[in-house]
C-alpha cells in the first residue's frame, strides 16, 4: 500500500497544494503551525474517513471559506485508486468518491486505504485512560474489516439510545418512573452489540500481544517482557446480567455504566500494571511497539505493509528509540513530519511555510 500523490484545497491552513510522494521515506519539513501535521491529518483522512484532531469537519475549512478538498491517488497489491473528499459548508454536507463511485456509508470506505498514524500523544496509550486504548482498537480493526465499522456505528447508535433513556429518569426523579419495557430492549439490543465487540478487540489483542512481546524483546534484547490482554470482555447474557441487575443505581447516575464502552486492554510489564510500575521510557517502548505491530497484523491480514505516518514523533524519542523506530520501518512508505531533516537517506524531502507546501 502507499500514497501515490495527494492533493489540497483550502483544508486547514493549506490553500493548494499537491504532493507526489516516493516508495520509501517522505519527509515533511517546516516550523510549528506552518501545516505539516495539515498535511498528514489530510492523508490520515483517507483511513478513518475522519480528522484525528477533531470531529468537528467544520474546521477542517480554512478561515474565510466555504469547502475544502481532499484528492488522492493511492496503489495497492491489486490496482491503482482514486479517493477524494468535498467538505461544503453551505450545504452542511461532506461529499466522498472512491474510483468515481459516490460513496455515502464509513463502511464502504473505510479499509481501502490504509495507514498507521504514530503521534506524540499515543505514546500516552500505556499511561492514558481506558478510551485511548480503546480508540487504538478500533481504529485499527476498522481499516481490517469493514463490517466492524458498521457494528461500531450500531452499538453507539443503542448507547446513545439507552444514555438518553435513563438521563431522562434521572431528570423525573423517584415519582415518575422509567419505562421499564424501552430500557429492556436497549439492554438487550446493547448485550448483544458489547459482546460483539469486545469478541473482535480480545481476538485482536491476542495478536497484538504476541506481536508487541517480540518486539520489545528485540528492541530490549530480552529484558523487558510486556504482556497485553483485553480486560473484562463478556458474553451478550453476562453484559445483559448487569445491565438488567444495575438498572436504578444507573438512573440515579443518568448513564450506562456497563457494555464495551467500559472495556478496558491491561497492559503489563514484567508481571507488573505496566501504567503504575514502569518507567516513561518503558511505557513509550510498549507504545512504540504496539504502532509497529498494527502495521505487522495490516500486512498479515491484507497481505501488504499500510503506509506509516509519524507526526512529529521522532523530538519526543531518545536516540536508541529513534535509531529502532527507524530500523524497523526499513522497506515501507513512511511520511514523517518534522521541524529539521532528520533521517538522511530520505527520498523526497517537502518544506512547509506558510500553508504552502514544495518538494526541496
Amino acid at each position: 500500500m502507499q500514497i501515490d500523490s495527494v492533493e489540497y484545497r483550502d483544508f486547514r491552513n493549506i490553500k493548494s497544494a499537491k504532493l507526489s510522494l516516493a516508495e520509501g521515506t517522505n519527509i515533511i519539513i517546516g516550523p510549528n503551525g506552518a501545516g505539516k501535521t495539515s498535511a498528514l491529518e489530510g492523508m490520515y483522512y483517507f483511513a478513518q474517513g475522519r480528522s484525528f484532531r477533531t470531529r468537528r469537519d467544520s474546521e477542517l475549512v480554512r478561515f474565510g471559506n466555504n469547502a475544502a478538498a481532499l484528492e488522492m491517488n493511492f496503489s495497492d497489491k491489486r490496482r491503482k485508486n482514486q479517493a477524494s473528499f468535498k467538505i461544503d459548508l453551505e450545504q452542511k454536507k461532506r461529499y466522498c468518491k472512491l474510483n468515481g463511485t459516490d460513496v455515502t456509508k464509513l463502511s464502504e470506505f473505510i479499509g481501502a486505504f490504509r495507514a498507521v498514524l504514530f503521534c506524540p500523544q499515543d505514546l500516552m496509550l500505556v499511561s492514558d485512560g481506558p478510551a485511548v486504548r480503546r480508540r487504538f482498537v478500533d481504529a485499527a480493526l476498522s481499516q481490517l474489516y469493514p463490517a466492524y465499522v458498521s457494528l461500531l456505528q450500531r452499538h453507539n447508535d443503542i448507547l446513545a439510545q439507552r444514555n438518553a433513556l435513563l438521563r431522562a429518569a434521572s431528570l423525573k426523579g423517584a415519582g415518575e418512573p422509567v419505562n421499564i419495557d424501552t430500557l429492556g430492549i436497549w439492554s438487550e439490543q446493547l448485550a448483544e452489540t458489547s459482546a460483539k465487540v469486545s469478541e473482535r478487540r480480545s481476538l485482536y489483542v491476542e495478536r497484538l500481544d504476541k506481536e508487541v512481546r517480540a518486539l520489545v524483546a528485540d528492541m530490549t534484547c530480552g529484558r523487558e517482557k510486556p504482556s497485553l490482554r483485553y480486560e473484562r470482555a463478556r458474553t451478550a447474557s453476562e453484559y445483559l446480567e448487569l445491565l438488567t441487575s444495575n438498572v436504578e443505581r444507573e438512573i440515579r447516575i443518568g448513564t450506562t455504566l456497563y457494555g464495551a464502552q467500559r472495556d478496558d486492554i491491561e497492559i503489563l510489564l514484567d508481571g507488573k500494571e505496566a501504567r503504575s510500575f514502569s518507567s516513561q521510557g518503558q511505557q513509550r517502548s510498549i507504545a512504540l511497539a504496539m504502532k509497529l505491530a498494527e502495521g505487522i497484523i495490516s500486512k498479515e491480514v491484507t497481505g501488504e505493509y499500510p503506509v506509516f505516518l509519524l507526526d512529529d514523533i521522532f523530538s519526543e524519542l531518545d536516540e536508541s528509540r529513534k535509531t529502532y523506530l527507524a530500523q524497523g520501518l526499513s522497506g515501507r512508505q513512511v511520511v514523517i513530519t518534522s521541524c529539521e531533516k532528520i533521517v538522511p537517506d530520505a527520498v523526497k524531502v517537502f518544506s512547509v511555510s506558510g500553508g504552502e507546501i514544495r518538494e526541496v
